[in-house]
């Protein structure tokens, strides 16, 4: 069974017994008490409280310091000791309103409590109900006769804060003494200031950065810058040497003959000489043309280059190309450790109810839907059912293997044995951490 179960029965005669020491609400009253400062606000309409939703339905708990507001012993609260079904009504709300510690807002919609019954005449049970009932059918607290027992309660408040409790005995000439010890306040969430945020928790790791994007393609070239002046000529180079003479053209053809020369002068007549010699030769014909020329020589090596011509200006640059696409992100890191809540005293608590077992180790296993954060709580048990455990009264419940995810409920006989419960018995529960 879970904390969000409600199984509620008509009446109950059962006992209840929880053996839960003052000092555990000593501690349960040290959380967060300021954060009720200035609660004095009247909701404007009813405020409808059920423990086994309670906190589904948006109540928030606030502590206090356990004090006392009902001891018929000495006239605290209500005079005298109360009269078998005969209910009696006491204040709750408003008694120390310059004390937040221990004051009950007027805006209330519950309260926890210690309740005690003394010096009774006779056995049976207390109720604590929002109204007066004369029959009432739920038991708060069951008890022998002449035992002083105690049990932690969770009770709706009435009309103007109160509460009103019965002594309920077969004989209405019994009478018992009452006392209430208030702890702690129940109000609907949004009325009263707000509680101190816990501290964040630590900042996960950033995830692994993701793969660059392509490049996108290169833009299109700038045109081209326009040519820059030619340089100066340089040198002519020296000239080369003179090549090899060519070979003897071949002989030009014999020209014609030369015409006769002139007769010379006739000789004077000597005497007849000798016969003469032959005459000269006439004279040579012409030269034949010149040969054709010899073939050229090899050129000379080639002059040192001239300077250079100073740079062309360069050209405007091409725009850029578009951006590539963006790469795919790269996968999410991995959240960080959630940090440990702050401690708000608010909405800490749980509750719910549950059907106690019919079997004969009678134990009855509580889970929690969200669990706590430590096993530091403390636990209430109401019964809520119409059922009887015959004419021997005095069995009692107890709270035992408490983890962060639930607890168990055992029932016992007045000697310590484990005893089953009544089919159908129904209890309402409240687990509230301690600081």
């Amino acid at each position: 069974m879970s904390d969000t179960n409600v199984a509620r029965v008509g009446r109950r005669i059962a006992p209840g017994q929880m053996f839960i020491t003052l000092m555990v609400a000593v501690a349960l009253a040290a959380v967060l008490v300021s954060s009720a400062a200035g609660r004095a606000r009247v909701p404007e309409s009813p405020v409808v409280f059920n423990l086994a939703t309670a906190q589904a339905d948006g109540f928030v708990y606030m502590p206090l310091t356990p004090n006392r507001i009902l001891d018929t012993r000495i006239n605290l609260g209500l005079t005298g000791p109360l009269q078998s079904k005969t209910p009696r009504t006491f204040q709750v709300t408003g008694l120390h309103p310059a004390n937040v510690n221990t004051n009950v807002p007027a805006d209330a919609a519950a309260v926890t409590g210690n309740l005690t019954v003394d010096k009774q005449t006779g056995p049976r049970f207390l109720s604590i109900t929002p109204t007066p009932q004369a029959n009432p059918t739920t038991s708060s607290l069951n008890f022998p006769k002449g035992d002083t027992r105690a049990n932690n309660v969770a009770a709706r408040l009435g009309t103007g804060g109160k509460l009103s409790v019965t002594y309920f005995d077969r004989f209405t000439t019994s009478t018992a003494h009452v006392i209430f010890d208030v702890t702690g306040y129940f109000v609907l969430g949004g009325s009263g200031e707000q509680g101190p945020a816990g501290p964040a928790g630590a900042t996960g790791a950033p995830g692994a950065t993701g793969a660059t994007g392509a490049a996108g393609p290169s833009g299109a070239p700038g045109a081209t810058g326009p040519t820059g002046s030619t340089g100066p000529m340089g040198p002519t180079g020296s000239t080369g040497p003179m090549g090899p003479a060519g070979s003897p053209g071949a002989d030009g053809e014999e020209g014609p003959a030369g015409t006769q020369g002139p007769e010379g002068p006739a000789g004077t007549q000597g005497p007849e000489g000798p016969a003469g010699t032959q005459g000269p030769e006439g004279p040579a014909g012409t030269q034949g043309p010149e040969g054709p020329a010899g073939t050229q020589g090899p050129e000379g090596p080639m002059g040192s280059p001239g300077a250079d011509g100073t740079n062309g200006t360069n050209g405007t640059n091409g725009t850029n190309g578009t951006n590539g696409v963006d790469g795919q992100p790269g996968p999410q890191g991995t959240q960080g450790p959630q940090g440990i809540p702050g401690v708000d005293g608010l909405l800490t608590y749980r509750a719910g109810s549950a059907t106690l077992s019919t079997a004969a180790a009678g134990t009855t296993t509580v889970t929690f839907t969200n669990p706590l954060a430590s096993v530091n709580y403390y636990v209430s048990v109401t019964y809520t059912s119409d059922t009887a455990f015959g004419s021997h009264m005095d069995v009692y419940t107890f709270v035992t293997s408490k983890t962060v995810n639930g607890f168990t409920i055992v029932l016992n006989q007045s000697n310590g044995a484990p005893t089953a419960a009544p089919a159908g018995t129904t209890v309402d529960w409240l687990a509230l951490p301690l600081p």
